[in-house]
């Protein structure tokens, strides 16, 4: 064998090993994108056999980094829950048209009124 074919052998196992790279790399992307829609189809399927359908979170606002304020529904009551932080905070039960002040609010409207006084 020549040194020109050797060579060339060790040139093609060369662009041959990059394609394969680069092919590896094209498969492992993709599987990571379909994971993703995976995910989300295998998450509303196990959320479908979920055995309690009394509990939920209706919705939720984050406040800062840390604390997040959340509306979760046991049956037909409405609750507010308080989370991160320190501590997480119940805050109390909403009726039909019940519009929770939060505890500083009191505070500061019980202030203003011993002042006024």
């Amino acid at each position: 064998m020549s040194a020109h074919t050797a060579g060339m052998a060790y040139g093609a196992g060369s662009f041959v090993s990059v394609l394969l790279s680069l092919a590896s790399l094209v498969i492992v992307v993709v599987l990571i994108l379909l994971s993703r829609h995976g995910l989300k189809f295998t998450q509303s399927y196990l959320q479908r056999g979920r055995k309690t359908q009394d509990l939920a979170v209706v919705e939720s606002i984050m406040l800062d980094q840390r604390r997040r304020l959340s509306l979760v529904r046991c049956g037909s009551k409405r609750g507010v829950i308080l989370t991160g932080g320190g501590n997480d905070l119940f805050l109390g039960w909403l009726g039909e048209g019940d519009v929770l002040t939060p505890p500083c609010a009191e505070s500061s409207q019980t202030a203003e009124l011993v002042r006024s006084e």
